[in-house]
Parts: structure tokens; C-alpha cells; sequence
């Protein structure tokens, strides 16, 4: 039986610290990314990361809500980590909107993480509501910006 690190559910910063890393070594996420995620300086990123730096105001809250989209994302996946990896990484094929499933993602015209990157903390919040939508049947929930989700749009 696997048995879940502590860190998956604590919300200090140490675990934060420990959570990043997890994704690091297990998804493939590097400084580079979470950087552009969070709209910080790389070095300061890094610097975060060994404990001899604090973040802007507000970041400590966008890494929190990161890690909770990648805790529903592993869910999704059936905690399958290599099937994560996959889902962030895989470019979704370019075509017009019209071409689109009612299921498509938020980002189905780039990977999950170039939409993150882009994005930042707005598109963590599409994640979740697209996940969500699927997970616990509120298909129709508008998103922040009075759109409904992607995956019910006609």
C-alpha cells in the first residue's frame, strides 16, 4: 500500500517547498515554470526553494491553489503520475474553436502547462472549474469571467 507523504496535505511553507519539489522530481515542473506561474523572478523562485528567500505577497496563496488543481489532477488521472506528466506536457492539435469537442479543455489548443505559464492564477481557476465540471456535475457554473465552462459550451 502507498502510503501518501504528509506534505500532500499540509499548507505550511515547508510543505509548499516539498510539494514543489514533488513536482520537480515526479511531473517534470522546473523553477522555469513555476516562475511564469506565479509572474516572479526565476532567482527568487530558486532562491524560495532553498529556504533563503520569501515570495511576493500573494504567491505563497497561487502555489497553494496550484497544488490543490494538481492533487484533483492526479485524481483524475487515477494517480497515475506518468499520465499526469503526459496530460501537462501533450499539445492538444490546432484548429478553429468550431472544431472543438463540448468536452475540450481550457488549454486544448496548447499543453496544460503553456496555458498555466500564460495564464497564471486565472488559469488555475479554468482548470479547476473544467475539472470540476466533470467531477461533481455543475457543468453550468459560470467561470470568473461569466463564460460557462468550456466543456458544456455548444
Amino acid at each position: 500500500m502507498n502510503m501518501v507523504p504528509d506534505f500532500f496535505q499540509d499548507e505550511s511553507e515547508e510543505a509548499m517547498r516539498a510539494q514543489v519539489k514533488w513536482q520537480l522530481e515526479h511531473l517534470g515542473l522546473g523553477d522555469g515554470f513555476f516562475a511564469k506561474l506565479l509572474g516572479e523572478d526565476r532567482r527568487r523562485f530558486s532562491s524560495w526553494q532553498k529556504d533563503a528567500d520569501t515570495l511576493a505577497p500573494g504567491k505563497e496563496h497561487v502555489l497553494r491553489d496550484w497544488w490543490q488543481t494538481v492533487l484533483h489532477l492526479l485524481s483524475f488521472q487515477r494517480f497515475d503520475e506518468e499520465a499526469l506528466r503526459s496530460l501537462i506536457e501533450h499539445t492538444g492539435p490546432r484548429g478553429s474553436t468550431n472544431e472543438e469537442s463540448p468536452f475540450s479543455p481550457p488549454w486544448s489548443a496548447s499543453s496544460l502547462k503553456t496555458y498555466l505559464e500564460n495564464g497564471g492564477p486565472e488559469a488555475i481557476a479554468e482548470v479547476n472549474r473544467w475539472l470540476e465540471s466533470f467531477r461533481f456535475g455543475d457543468p453550468y457554473a459560470p467561470s470568473r469571467s461569466g463564460n460557462p465552462c468550456l466543456s458544456t459550451q455548444p
